[in-house]
This record gives C-alpha cells, sequence and structure tokens, in this order.
C-alpha cells in the first residue's frame, strides 16, 4: 500500500504532466547539457583567469547562462517568463510561468541538496505569495501558482575539468512551503517518461501509378 509520502510524489508527477509542455522539458534539459559543456570551454580557455579561480568564475558564469537558457527555453515553446526585479532583494531571476506552474532554476552541490537560502523561493514556496513582477509582463506571470517548480542541476564532480564539470543532473523539484525539503526531486528524463507516448504520424501510402500498356495497333500507328 502506498504511503502518504509516496501519492503525494505521485500527485505532484502528475500535475507536472497536466501543466509543464513537454516540449519545454526536452528543451530545458537538451539547453542545459549543452551550456554545462560550451561555458567549461569557455572558462578554460580564458587567459585572464588565473587556474585556481578557474572553478568559482565558472560556477558563478553557468548561473547567469542557466538563466539565459531557461528564458530561452519558455520562449521557444511560448511560455511567458520574466527576468525583472524581485521586491525581495531587487535582485533579476529568470521567472517561468506555465499553467499552475512557476519556475526558476539553481544550482546546487548534489542532487538532493537544497540551493542556498533565499527569501524569494521561500515565497514562492508558499502559493499565496507570488512577488508582484512590473505591470509590463504577460498577466500570467501576476496569477497566483499552486506550485513552485525549481530546476535543480549539478555538474559530475567538483573539480575544474571538462569530464567534471559536464552535467551530471537536472531535476525537476517541488519544495514544502517551508522551503526546507523537497515534496517532489524527478530527473528531468525520468519525468519524461511520465508523458503519454506520441503517436508517430503515419504518411499515407500512394497507389502505384500504373502505365497503360498501347495496343500494338496503336505503337505501329
Amino acid at each position: 500500500m502506498a504511503t502518504d509520502t509516496e501519492r503525494l510524489r505521485k500527485y505532484l508527477a502528475e500535475q507536472v504532466v497536466i501543466n509543464i509542455p513537454r516540449g519545454f522539458l526536452d528543451e530545458i534539459q537538451r539547453r542545459t547539457s549543452a551550456a554545462y559543456q560550451d561555458q567549461f570551454q569557455q572558462v578554460d580557455h580564458d587567459p585572464t583567469t588565473v587556474q585556481e579561480q578557474r572553478l568559482a568564475r565558472l560556477i558563478q558564469d553557468r548561473f547567469f547562462r542557466m538563466e539565459w537558457e531557461l528564458s530561452q527555453a519558455a520562449k521557444a515553446q511560448g511560455m511567458p517568463a520574466t527576468s525583472k526585479p524581485l521586491p525581495e532583494n531587487s535582485w533579476q531571476h529568470t521567472y517561468v510561468s506555465t499553467g499552475a506552474f512557476g519556475l526558476t532554476q539553481s544550482y546546487v552541490t548534489a542532487m538532493g541538496v537544497l540551493p542556498q537560502p533565499a527569501k524569494f523561493r521561500d515565497d514562492l514556496a508558499q502559493a499565496a505569495r507570488i512577488p508582484r513582477f512590473p505591470i509590463d509582463d504577460p498577466k500570467e506571470i501576476y496569477e497566483l501558482k499552486k506550485f513552485y517548480g525549481l530546476f535543480a542541476h549539478n555538474p559530475i564532480g567538483r573539480t575544474f575539468s571538462e569530464r567534471d564539470q559536464k552535467l551530471g543532473s537536472l531535476q525537476l523539484c517541488i519544495p514544502y512551503h517551508d522551503m526546507k525539503g523537497w515534496a517532489l526531486e524527478i530527473s528531468v528524463v525520468e519525468l519524461l517518461a511520465h508523458y503519454p507516448v506520441e503517436a508517430k504520424k503515419v504518411e499515407p501510402t500512394r497507389s502505384p501509378t500504373w502505365k497503360r500498356r498501347l495496343s500494338r495497333e496503336s505503337e505501329g500507328a
């Protein structure tokens, strides 16, 4: 018999499938993997950064790159997104709206680990306290969301090397209201398996066109 926790996770996974387009998850997974590799190469080949500081530089640069990738993934799917200053600290964070979900992203040191404490995440985790963004954003941004989701991502390892700094995992996490734990923590790859399989389009087959054979009389005419 399923436990309360298992039933909650099943319910949340179902809500993700209902509210978040599969195409968006495919897009953010692809973009995140490419961004991790590309950002490492940029820092690794930057002659103006000393070797001992390259990992710290990479983590910082990768944050801004992932903010951009999140906004671009939303844009590709026609989903409202904003990066306007939050009222809590006047800092800009990319925020995406889709159905009953509000979404942000964050680097974590390892899967299962919460991101660094931030008041804007605490507020987003409470459904009735979605930040009020500037009025030039789409109206969907202002709607109170039932769920707050966070794309948590981390590299394979912790050293500044090409292998260690490839994408280890990208997960969609839904926190409890107090932002002290995850009610749902699932990799995007695993989550995609919950979506219905799209039926492949079968191209209609064309009947062969038979050429009419001429009679001998016609051939000799």
